[in-house]
């Protein structure tokens, strides 16, 4: 575990790393071994206020115990996809309040430089929970254009970096990922229009995890 932290009435544990089968990898492949980076933040179901004053973690959550729930449940396991994955560290998780469980495949994508994450947020009011929002993050998407409308911007293409976010509601957005994307947006167009039609492109050839 790389480091937990209070801050407020928020538990953080961070900088976990480990190494997983998580659906296909970057070459499409399956059962193929990649590295994922963990970040969980949990708030206590009641203040942290009784813990304190006892000097206690068994007032609130014992980030120690909720590490070795979550190791046992994700280390050295295999996971038919990022929602598989997802789903063990919730099930693994103390009760809460509140949560958000971010998920990175560093390289998880040709694509992009910086791979590819998820997270999800969500939290309970009264014995129910609410639903989950989910985001998806490409980070670092590279490619190589010609953008501009001047003559002197038509006469190489320049390297880009993109990063863009989905989201919604679980189940309304489809945990995804591309590798391999062919990163040629037409010639002639703007700056907003490369951007959507490298956004487009992705998207639509996004292969379902």
């Amino acid at each position: 575990m790389g480091a937990a932290e209070a801050t407020g009435d928020e538990v953080i544990l961070k900088g976990i790393c480990f190494e997983a089968v998580v659906g296909l990898d970057a070459w499409h492949r399956p059962d193929k071994i990649q590295p994922v980076e963990l970040e969980l933040h949990l708030t206590p179901p009641a203040g942290l206020e009784a813990a304190a004053r006892e000097d206690s973690v068994n007032y609130t959550i014992d980030y120690g115990k909720a590490y070795k729930s979550l190791k046992a449940a994700v280390f050295d396991q295999k996971f038919d996809s990022v929602t598989q994955l997802y789903q063990a560290i919730r099930s693994s998780l103390p009760v809460t309040a509140s949560w958000s469980i971010s998920v990175v495949l560093p390289k998880g994508i040709l694509a992009a430089n910086n791979g590819i994450g998820f997270s999800w947020r969500g939290h309970t009011e009264g014995s129910s929970p609410t639903p989950v929002f989910q985001e998806m993050t490409i980070r670092d998407l590279e490619c190589r254009c010609i953008i501009g409308v001047n003559s002197h911007e038509r006469l190489e293409k320049q390297k880009l970096q993109i990063t863009f976010h989905i989201w919604g509601m679980e189940n309304r957005l489809s945990s995804a990922i591309h590798a391999g994307v062919s990163m040629e947006p037409s010639p002639g167009l703007a700056y907003q229009d490369m951007v959507k039609e490298v956004v487009e492109v992705s998207a639509s050839s996004l292969c379902q995890r």
